[in-house]
């Protein structure tokens, strides 16, 4: 099955404030994977949570995420570079 991405505000706005055009990539990289297989990653949900939350880690960054209809919704973007 082919996904989706769908990329929250607050993440969005962390794409703009990276510091390098490398960044973004090793970020739109991530997403890409996580794109590809959605599933690969942990679920990280809290107890009695009913929302699928799932987090992916790059060399210096990583994402968390919710896999649902044909779709990845990218929640947060953090970067440690």
């Amino acid at each position: 099955m082919q996904y989706g991405v769908v990329v929250e505000e607050l993440a969005s706005d962390v794409m703009g404030e990276l510091p390098t055009e490398a960044a973004r990539r090793e970020v739109l990289e991530l997403v890409e994977l996580v794109r590809a297989n959605p599933y690969a990653w942990p679920d990280v949900r809290d107890p009695g949570s009913v929302e699928e939350i799932r987090e992916a880690f790059g060399r210096r960054c990583w994402i968390q995420y919710m896999p649902h209809d044909g779709a990845v919704e990218v929640r947060e973007i953090g970067w440690a570079g």
